[in-house]
C-alpha cells in the first residue's frame, strides 16, 4: 500500500497540471464546440482561481518544477484578460470630448426614475439603450432626461427588428442597412453619423446574440461588426452596447484589435448585477476607433441585470 502512494500522488498532481493547462488555453480556442467553449471562456477568469490555488499547494509542497509550470500557465491564462495601459496622445481640444452612456435596460425592465436620474447625472452627449422599448424611452423623456438629446435613431417597436436606440445631442444621419437583421442574423444594430462641432463620428449601438445553442449567431454578429469596422478605415467610430463577449473570447479580441485598446487594466465587469456578489463578466463595452476612452465608470440601475457604462472619449492626435 505504501509503495503505491507516490504513484497516486504523482497522478493527482499530473491531473491538476492538465486541468490548469486547459484553463490557461481556453482564451486561445476559436472552436465553438456547439457553443460550449464560448460559454466556458466567459467564466475563465474565475476558473483561474483553480490555477492559483494549485500553485499555492505546489509551493507549500515544494514541488518547484511543477510550480514553475503552473506559474507559466497562470500568466498565459491571464494575458487576454489584462489590458496594459496605453499612452496614445489625445487631442487637447476639450470641446471635442464626448460623453457616452451605454446601458442594457433588461428587456425594458429598468426603473425609469433611476434611469432618468443616471442620465441627468452623467449628462451624456450620446446615449445607447439596449433591450429598450418605446414606453421606457417615453418614460425617461417625461422626466426630462433626454431633453438635451434632440436626435435619435429609429424606433424600437415591440417585436421589431431591433431593440437598441441611439440618442444624440448632435444632429445625426442613420445608415439603415449596414448592420441590418439580415446581416447580423438577429436584431439589427443602429448605425448613425453624428455631426459634432469638430467633425463627423460614426456610432454603433451593439447587441450581439448571446453564445447560446451552437453559438453560430453569436459569432456571426461579432464577425459582421468586425467587417464593418475594417471598412471604416481611419474614420472615428464609437461602438457601444452589449457584446455578450469578454476579453477571453478570441472572436471579441479579433474585433478589438482593429480598434483603440480598452484603457482599463482589468475588464469593467457589468453582468450579472443586482446580486449579493459583484458582476463577474465584462460583456458590455465602449470601444473606439481613431479615438480613445479617457474615463470609464459603471453605474447601477435597478430592474436590469447589467450595469450601465459611462465613458468619455477623445480623438487621437
Amino acid at each position: 500500500m505504501t509503495k503505491n502512494r507516490p504513484k497516486r500522488s504523482l497522478l493527482f498532481w499530473a491531473v491538476l497540471c492538465l486541468i490548469c493547462s486547459a484553463i490557461a488555453a481556453l482564451p486561445y480556442l476559436g472552436w465553438l464546440a456547439d457553443g460550449w467553449i464560448p460559454r466556458i471562456q466567459a467564466v475563465q477568469p474565475c476558473l483561474l482561481s483553480i490555477v492559483g490555488i494549485t500553485l499555492i499547494l505546489m509551493l507549500l509542497r515544494r514541488h518547484w518544477k511543477m510550480a514553475a509550470f503552473i506559474t507559466t500557465a497562470l500568466i498565459v491564462g491571464m494575458l487576454p484578460t489584462v489590458q496594459p495601459g496605453h499612452s496614445e496622445p489625445v487631442s487637447n481640444a476639450k470641446s471635442y470630448e464626448l460623453k457616452i452612456m451605454s446601458f442594457n435596460a433588461g428587456r425594458a425592465g429598468a426603473d425609469p426614475a433611476q434611469l432618468a436620474a443616471v442620465v441627468h447625472q452623467t449628462d451624456p452627449d450620446v446615449l445607447v439603450l439596449v433591450e429598450t422599448s418605446e414606453p421606457l424611452n417615453q418614460a425617461i423623456a417625461k422626466r426630462g432626461a433626454i431633453d438635451h438629446l434632440g436626435y435619435r435613431s429609429a424606433e424600437v417597436p415591440t417585436g421589431g427588428q431591433r431593440d437598441t436606440v441611439i440618442f444624440s445631442r448632435y444632429q445625426l444621419t442613420e445608415r439603415v442597412d449596414e448592420l441590418s437583421p439580415q446581416v447580423i442574423g438577429w436584431y439589427g444594430f443602429p448605425v448613425v453619423d453624428i455631426e459634432t462641432p469638430e467633425g463627423s463620428i460614426s456610432i454603433v449601438g451593439v447587441h450581439v446574440y448571446p453564445p447560446l445553442d451552437k453559438a453560430l449567431r453569436w459569432q456571426r454578429g461579432l464577425s459582421a461588426l468586425d467587417r464593418w469596422v475594417e471598412q471604416q478605415r481611419a474614420n472615428p467610430v464609437v461602438i457601444a452596447g452589449d457584446f455578450n463577449a469578454t476579453r477571453t473570447h478570441p472572436q471579441f479580441r479579433q474585433l478589438a484589435r482593429r480598434l483603440s485598446p480598452e484603457t482599463t487594466l482589468w475588464p469593467v465587469n457589468t453582468w450579472p448585477s443586482g446580486h449579493v456578489y459583484p458582476p463577474i463578466m465584462g460583456i458590455d463595452h465602449v470601444l473606439t476607433g481613431a479615438m480613445k476612452v479617457t474615463d470609464m465608470q459603471s453605474l447601477q440601475i435597478d430592474g436590469s441585470d447589467h450595469l450601465a457604462l459611462s465613458a468619455t472619449v477623445a480623438p487621437l492626435r
